[in-house]
């Protein structure tokens, strides 16, 4: 029910979204320090010195374990992780109430996802934001939530605690999804 407006007001600073996609979600012809300094603005435009600014952002970007550096770079210029990790810190440079991360780890090797979803840990507890982790990988996820809901055909068919879903799914998705996991 909100207007163009107010839906702006809520992005970055209430809610989040960490894409599935770091490259398309990132411009490619704008420096990454350059796209965090948008998200800013739209927010405290005329309230932050250009001094604070620059420091808010060298703080987000070691936040997320990446060098003040990257706010010079293209995204072209990093490593899948490093794109990953830049994405966490303009969205999350507001500190936001909740975080969707839409399969935040997809295209990655094993080190770096959990590389990501160890900043992402942080990133969480730091702000004291919720984070709803959206993903297939049954594994992953078990290691980084506390609740479990899956979904099957745009509808929510079972939710619970990790443990209690892993050890005891009720729905068939559910089971076919742990059986996927490697043994």
């Amino acid at each position: 029910q909100l207007d163009d407006k107010g839906l702006q007001q809520v992005r970055l600073r209430d809610i989040a979204l960490i894409p599935q996609g770091a490259m398309n979600s990132l411009n490619p012809v704008m420096r990454i320090g350059h796209q965090m300094k948008d998200a800013i603005e739209a927010h405290e435009s005329g309230r932050i010195s250009k001094k604070a600014m620059d420091e808010r952002i060298g703080n987000q970007f070691a936040r997320v374990g990446l060098p003040p550096t990257v706010a010079n770079r293209y995204p072209h210029e990093l490593s899948g992780g490093m794109k990953q990790r830049a994405v966490m810190a303009i969205s999350t440079v507001l500190n936001p109430k909740v975080i969707v991360a839409d399969e935040p780890t997809s295209a990655l090797d094993v080190v770096v996802q959990r590389q990501v979803m160890q900043t992402l840990g942080r990133l969480q507890e730091g702000i004291g934001s919720a984070v709803v982790l959206i993903g297939h990988d049954m594994g992953l996820i078990a290691q980084f939530a506390d609740l479990i809901g899956v979904m099957y055909a745009g509808r929510l068919v079972e939710i619970g605690p990790v443990d209690d879903v892993l050890q005891s799914p009720r729905h068939p998705y559910t089971k076919l999804l742990i059986e996927s996991l490697p043994k």
